[in-house]
């Protein structure tokens, strides 16, 4: 039977989905073997990294397929921006015990169709994301290199904080290329810059700062209110205000000056150009340790709706005065590349950001993805409702909900039911004062605490995990939706904090959706098998390696039918 496969993007990598035609298991299957064309002539194999057994030895080059992948959904990190690739899902089959593994090639897929690796998904608009999981087996690897006998965490924070190092660049990864790249060519052109920083640390970013002198205007907030360290941004507040011009906005208790956004203006500082914003902080955890993402609009409007945002922000000093709530009640859309982008700034006057959010994913057909950061408590209100209690509340049973939230938080990602704390959690939800328990895929991060099989043992994490706060909407459906930027996605955030949402949507945002929902699920992925491993770590019958039989196929086949076809693009795949 012929395999049916797909391949998206998301300029970090490409995503991988794939299945038998008729849903049917492969006789003697022992996984796929998946070919890499790259620019359509270097053909190569998707290496996996579990073999047959614990000490079973990697494949040498050209017979990676020899460790077959027993999945339907991958990833290939091995690609670079600009690449142009394909891919072939061929299944492996034969027994890895007699010496007979063999590659199916009748029962191939066709090639994919070629994708061009890259963070542009619209003419105006790209998408971009670092690799900041720490808790994962290459990031292990790679400090098991370079720590010695300095203790993992210590060794990683000297790293981040050092430009030029290949593990710092690796794991800012575009995110922090085209934030430098977006800054430079400003530099390059003349341009006035005009940024909204929460924190600000980072070497690099603090150095391209400097360069533009009085063209670079900075409203630097205090940070994470602390009485202790009432601004955590003293030391390059100093700094800078012999360089450029900074203005202070130093908010008290129960408010936070949030924004990361960039407006790249022309040299008058009147016409704006280009904004940046999303979810990274201009700091060495923002950039390396923590999974953030950043959203480039080329467009003057909206560019200009940024610029006239940090005008009021910056008139209003340390305060939020009704005028600054006023003025961000009001909805700013504007039409871009076949698709129609709101913008939204906080404080509002009675949450008409997240009333806006919250219609659009009540109206979801398909599926949801989300990450979350910190998006607040268990509301009993639904006028309050954070959009993980929107999520919360769709019929799980018709659409494919799958997301990462931050941290537990108590009523959501934990109920009675809960496992111990690192694993899957189910979500409870407040209906009639009772709670029920669903079964919807959230996932808090996790880490593999001691060795197993082939995986060695991680490090969770310095600080903040995952801090992307995002919302995807039937990406491949007939109305897309992306929901981000800098808000928590929370009415704390609404009511009390700077910040911005953007929400972009229509048949354009299929490119930005799908570039979002590729991030997402890796995510997901990533610390689900960390979840599966802290369930399993003591149980000797739960999956370490490789199964040298065709029986792996049924369990995927039959649990994770939904999975594949809402990946293919069928519309309400999990409703079948």
């Amino acid at each position: 039977m012929k395999i049916v496969a797909s391949a998206y993007e998301n300029g970090d990598h490409a995503c991988l989905i794939w299945f038998p035609a008729d849903f049917q298991p492969i006789a003697g299957c022992r996984g796929f073997a998946i070919e890499r064309t790259t620019n359509g002539t270097k053909k190569e194999y998707v290496r996996n990294f579990t073999g047959f057994s614990d000490t079973d030895t990697a494949p040498p080059a050209g017979q990676e397929w020899k460790w077959p992948i027993q999945r339907y959904l991958w990833w290939d990190y091995f690609v670079k921006v600009g690449d142009k690739v394909s891919y072939r899902v061929i299944p492996v089959t034969g027994s890895a015990a007699s010496g007979s593994l063999q590659l199916d090639m009748a029962s191939a897929s066709a090639p994919t169709t070629q994708i061009l690796i890259s963070g542009q998904v619209s003419p105006h608009m790209s998408a971009y994301f670092n690799k900041g999981i720490i808790a994962t087996q290459w990031v292990t690897r790679e400090l098991q290199q370079e720590a010695g006998k300095a203790p993992p965490r210590t060794k990683l924070l000297e790293i981040i904080t050092k430009p030029g190092n290949p593990l710092r660049d690796a794991l800012s990864g575009l995110a922090r290329i085209e934030l430098l790249d977006t800054l430079q060519t400003a530099l390059k052109n003349g341009s006035t810059i005009y940024a909204a920083l929460y924190e600000l640390n980072d070497p690099e970013l603090v150095g391209m700062l400097t360069k533009f002198k009085k063209r670079a205007n900075v409203i630097l907030a205090n940070g994470a209110f602390n009485p202790k360290k009432p601004d955590e941004n003293k030391a390059v507040r100093a700094k800078l205000k012999k360089v450029i011009n900074v203005k202070n906005r130093m908010v008290s208790s129960g408010h936070f000056a949030h924004n990361k956004f960039l407006v790249v203006c022309d040299k008058t500082g009147k016409n704006a150009s280009t904004v940046l914003t999303g979810s990274t902080n201009w700091t060495v955890t923002g950039l390396c340790t923590q999974a953030n993402n950043a959203l480039i609009i080329n467009d003057p409007k909206i560019a200009q709706a940024y610029r006239d945002e940090w005008d009021r922000i910056a008139a209003a000093g340390n305060v939020f005065p009704p005028a600054l709530k006023t003025a961000n009640s009001q909805k700013k859309s504007f039409a871009l590349d076949n698709s129609n982008v709101t913008v939204w700034f906080v404080p509002t006057t009675a949450q008409q950001d997240m009333i806006d959010a919250r219609a659009k994913i009540a109206a979801a057909q398909d599926g949801v993805l989300f990450l979350f950061f910190n998006p607040g408590t268990l509301q009993q209100n639904k006028a309050n409702w954070t959009l993980l209690q929107a999520i919360d509340n769709l019929d799980a049973s018709k659409l494919y909900i799958r997301g990462v939230v931050n941290q537990t938080i108590k009523g959501l990602t934990e109920g009675q039911e809960a496992p111990t704390k690192g694993a899957q959690h189910p979500v409870s939800v407040v209906t009639g004062g009772n709670k029920e328990h669903l079964t919807k895929d959230v996932l808090v991060p996790a880490a593999i605490k001691e060795k197993y099989g082939h995986w060695e043992k991680e490090l969770l994490s310095v600080g903040v995990m995952v801090h992307s706060k995002v919302v995807v909407i039937d990406p491949f459906g007939k109305h897309p939706v992306l929901i981000t930027g800098s808000h928590n996605l929370g009415p704390k955030a609404s009511r009390a904090n700077d910040d911005n949402m953007v929400i972009v949507e229509g048949p354009g945002a299929r490119g930005l959706a799908i570039s979002y929902a590729v991030n997402i699920i890796a995510i997901y992925q990533e610390y689900r098998w960390r979840s599966y491993v802290a369930q399993h770590q003591t149980d000797q019958t739960a999956f370490r390696h490789l199964q040298d039989d065709d029986q792996w196929q049924q369990g995927h086949l039959t649990n994770e039918r939904g999975e594949m076809e809402f990946w293919m693009g069928k519309a309400s795949a999990t409703k079948a």
